[in-house]
Order: structure tokens, then sequence, then C-alpha cells
């Protein structure tokens, strides 16, 4: 064979081989890249939120709360349940018919230090107008009209004097007829509380239980001992002399009475025993007639 065709020959074997050896390299299968492994990010839960109490709207010391007044607020801070109210342990009811004690704008969180119910300590004094003073007076079944008269209500002061008649020291006759009066002192006197009994203008339906309870405790007392009223600082000096010289009567005033809303002076004049009853008309008592250093009684018809 001559040389050009062997390397010819040779060429063309080497030109089949790399193709063959790149067709191979190309219809191969690429290799796999190599698995990496995410490690998941940690997932951080947001604190839960809570729903405290805010006031709806301006609440002052002496305005009682009602569900108008407050309202559930979503807040991101947490709030200790000393201080607060909130939604997922408490209810609006354990505030309705409460008072403040010191103004709240409307917005605030409702802080139960600030809140003052019935029957707890400083309640009389949140619930007194300003420029009125609270006086409590003694009194009794009947004075107070026990069983009618009870916290919030409205009554007129009676004072009613009862004096027992003088005998004169040497005869033992009497002077004359029994020493008895009585005169309206104030009118439209609001009752703040039958004695450490107040009560809200503002009351929640009771369970029968509630309701069993209340009239048995009622029962129990069989009367009051004293009357908390709401006067101004003049009338409440009147009061306190006047429950000295006398027995102070509570009468109920009408719910559709129309007032404006604070006391008014009673009648200038007393009612005395003649005026009061006609049982003594014509009867005229009995005179000392001194004749020097005697005296008689002497009878004038």
């Amino acid at each position: 064979m001559k040389t050009p065709s062997i390397l010819l020959l040779a060429g063309a074997l080497v030109v089949a081989g790399g193709a063959a050896l790149l067709a191979r390299a190309l219809l191969a299968t690429p290799p796999q890249p190599p698995v990496v492994q995410q490690v998941a990010a940690p997932v951080v839960e947001p604190e839960p939120k809570q729903a405290i109490l805010v006031t709806s709207r301006d609440i002052k010391p002496g305005e009682f709360i009602d569900t108008a007044s407050v309202q559930w607020q979503t807040v991101d801070q947490k709030h200790s349940p000393l201080q607060y109210f909130l939604r997922d342990q408490d209810t609006i009811d354990v505030v309705l018919g409460a008072t403040v004690r010191h103004p709240i704008a409307k917005g605030q969180p409702l802080i139960n230090n600030l809140v003052v119910r019935p029957g707890e300590p400083g309640f009389v004094a949140a619930v007194l107008k300003p420029g009125m003073r609270a006086i409590a007076v003694p009194t009794n079944a009947v004075a107070s009209s026990s069983g009618l008269v009870s916290a919030g209500d409205r009554v007129d002061v009676i004072l009613s004097l009862s004096l027992a008649t003088e005998n004169n020291k040497t005869t033992g006759a009497s002077d004359g007829l029994p020493k008895l009066a009585s005169q309206t002192l104030l009118r439209n006197v609001r009752v703040l509380a039958l004695n450490n009994v107040a009560r809200s203008e503002i009351s929640l339906r009771e369970s029968p239980a509630d309701l069993a309870l209340r009239k048995k405790q009622r029962r129990d007392t069989e009367f009051y001992e004293t009357v908390t009223l709401e006067v101004p600082p003049s009338q409440a000096e009147r009061l306190a002399l006047a429950r000295e010289i006398g027995t102070l009567q509570l009468a109920l005033r009408g719910i559709a009475e129309t007032s404006n809303g604070r006391p008014q002076q009673g009648n200038d004049q007393a009612i005395t025993l003649r005026q009061a009853t006609q049982v003594y008309d014509g009867f005229n008592p009995p005179i000392q007639a001194f004749r020097g250093e005697k005296f008689e009684m002497v009878k004038v018809n």
C-alpha cells in the first residue's frame, strides 16, 4: 500500500474516533448538581394581642358608667390584670353603675384603682355634686320611711319638735298645751345612702339568687340608724343644729315631680299643734294669778 493511502486511512480513523468521542460526550447525561440542604429560618410567633377596657367618652366623678361609656380596644402591649380590665378575664358588667375618682378622657384605659363601685369606700364622695356636702342624720324606721326611701331618692326634710310640758315647781299644774311643732326645712334633697348602703343610678339585672339575698338582707335590717343627705354647706349647718333639738322626718317625693335638681329651702314658719288639729279648739289653759306672795291657778273661759 502506498504511503499516502496509509496516511489518509489513519487520518480518517482519527477523525472518526474523535467524532465518536464527541458524540458520546454530547449524548451522555449531565451530572446532577449537588443537593444543598436548606435550613428553615425559625418562625417567630407574634405575641398575642390583648383587648382592654377604655372609655368611649369623657367621664367625670359622679357620672355613672353605662354600656355607652366604655368599649374594648385591642392593644399590642401586655397589660397586667391587676390594674386593667381584660376582655379574656372580665366583662363590662364589673364597671356598670360605678363612677370614677378622677376625670378620665375619652379613649384612655380604665384603671381599676380609678373606679369606685357602690358600697366601696369613697363612693359617696365621688358621687357628690360640686359645691355640695354629705351629712348623716340620725333616724329610725318611721322617720326614714323604712322600706319606701332608698339611696338615690328625693325627699323633703321635716323637723318635728316634741318638748315635754313644764310643770310649775310649786303647784305641779301644767302651764298649757303640749309644746309640739313641725317645719319643713329642706325640699328636694337627694338621699346618698341609708346606713352604709349606697346605690348607683344604673342598676344591673339581678340573678334569682342575688335577688333573694338582697330581700333577705332587707328583712334583716329592722331600721336605718343614719341617712346620708346631699345638701349645700349652709344647709348642712342647719341640719346639724336641727338634729340636736328634734326628730328629722323624711317625706318621699315622686319621680315625676319636676325640679332643678338642687335642694330648696322649706317653709319659713312652723306648724303648731293648734294649726295641725282642731282637738284643742276652745281650750284655754289656766293662768297663774298672784295676790301678794300667794298665787292660784285661774281658768279663763
